[in-house]
């Protein structure tokens, strides 16, 4: 079978590297490349990675890594003909990519949508957006569509989607790290600790900026800061805060040494603002895995999946003040920190639901129209009738927004844009790639995104 994996990262160099001993970049990596690899020479596998390296190279029999830039990601003129190319009998489309989608579609290639991004209404651009996606996976030849974990899969919802046709997955399980900690001593900076992309979107600038409010008031806090990004930049920042001597950038680090730097560390911060588009952020798996306690923001990939006060400290996203509130809070009291700690094997082990990564694909490869039905068994519906701890979360009775499960018809542009009556992806609809019947005064903004 000729399968192609459409995704972000330059697959070729990653695999180099960690067969020359390389560390990962970020925990499962190795994992998740071996597997890949594993699937030739019995099959021809084929990674197409938007990537900075653009290339074309064999790593082994079977095997084939091929790079678009970035920049190219939603040009299907450049695209399509790469996929024309490789004739794909199967595609697993890891991100939500309308070009590749709707080729897809076309082509009528077996496809399985398996992404890690949060999907939310927002004002008229999203909804536009979510709208033109939602057409595309309709289109497309697939037994489901998947996404990381419980609340990425839920907000699915909002492009339509049904709980019997989402499959949540998830990455292989960490194990915790040691026994529960007790409260640092007081006589010593509190030393916390950011892994993930410096970036304005993952809270970076709300860290540093949390820093330099608490240790205006007296509170001596240190921040390290570990994963890729403009490493003298965020350098300037903190020092322009007056704390460039509080703040220490690692820059990348090995994947295995993110769990010693937050078993080390005092606390961990997952600062993500609602804009940074995510599943469930590993650093939250691991951070919980180190048993140091965790302070996270609202963002609503996991707002609904911690419990504040019990397992984890909330602050609102983008507000540096609530999260110097927060670190204060676990600082002068003892027992919470205590508590956290206590509490984080148990809230680890009940962040994990849905089919590991692998398991999926096997299942698709296997069955690609699912007539073994093990959509079904692996669904969101599957879950909430299960009655198991996610049932309320599910069924709206959790912190999840009410309805989530159901399909979101307000999300979607009014019924009767696409007249093809919201037909089941395997009927095999026919195609048509005008804007259909666009109601007045969208059209305007289809017009603009289109050109984009």
């Amino acid at each position: 079978m000729r399968i192609v994996l459409f995704q972000y990262g330059d697959f070729g160099e990653v695999y180099r590297r960690l067969r020359a001993g390389g560390p990962e970049t970020y925990r499962d990596q190795l994992h998740s490349v071996d597997f890949v690899a594993s699937l030739a020479p019995r099959h021809e596998v084929t990674s197409v990675a938007l990537c900075r390296r653009p290339h074309d190279e064999e790593l082994g029999p079977g095997l084939r890594s091929i790079g678009i830039p970035c920049d190219l990601a939603h040009d299907r003129r450049r695209i399509w003909p790469v996929l024309d190319r490789l004739a794909p009998e199967a595609l697993i489309c890891r991100t939500p990519n309308r070009a590749v989608l709707r080729w897809a579609a076309r082509k009528r290639v077996h496809t399985l949508p398996s992404f890690a991004d949060i999907f939310t209404s927002g004002g008229l651009r999203t909804r536009l957006r979510n709208w033109r996606l939602a057409r595309a996976l309709r289109r497309c030849l697939r037994p489901c569509v998947a996404n990381h974990s419980l609340s990425a899969s839920m907000s699915l919802a909002r492009l339509g989607l049904g709980p019997e046709e989402i499959v949540p997955w998830e990455f292989c399980r960490v194990r915790p790290e040691g026994e529960a900690k007790a409260a640092p001593p007081p006589d010593r900076p509190f030393r916390l600790l950011f892994a993930g992309a410096l970036s304005e979107s993952k809270g970076v600038g709300d860290c540093i900026e949390g820093v330099s409010i608490a240790n205006e008031a007296g509170v001596d806090l240190e921040l390290t800061l570990a994963g890729p990004g403009d490493v003298d930049a965020w350098a300037e920042l903190a020092s322009r805060r007056g704390v460039g001597s509080a703040v220490r950038l690692l820059g990348v680090i090995p994947a295995e040494q993110v769990l010693a730097e937050m078993r080390t560390s005092d606390a961990v911060v997952v600062a993500s603002r609602h804009e940074y588009s995510e599943g469930l952020p590993n650093t939250i798996f691991e951070a919980l895995a180190s048993r140091s306690p965790l302070i996270a923001s609202d963002h609503p990939a996991f707002v609904d999946r911690l419990r504040p006060d019990v397992d984890s400290l909330r602050f609102r996203a983008a507000d540096p003040r609530d999260l110097a509130r927060q670190v204060v809070r676990l600082i002068r009291e003892p027992q919470l920190y205590g508590r956290l700690s206590e509490a984080s094997a148990e809230a680890l082990e009940g962040l994990y639901v849905g089919l590991e990564w692998s398991e999926l694909v096997l299942r698709f490869l296997a069955d690609p129209l699912d007539e073994g039905g093990w959509v079904r068994a692996h669904s969101l519906a599957a879950l909430s009738e299960s009655g198991g701890p996610f049932g309320p979360v599910l069924q709206g009775r959790g912190q999840a927004a009410p309805g989530l499960v159901k399909p979101v018809a307000s999300d979607r542009v009014p019924s009767g844009i696409d007249g093809d009556g919201l037909p089941p992806s395997r009927q095999g609809p026919s195609i048509s790639e005008g804007r259909e019947d666009v109601p007045e005064g969208l059209v305007g903004a289809v017009s603009r995104m289109e050109r984009e």
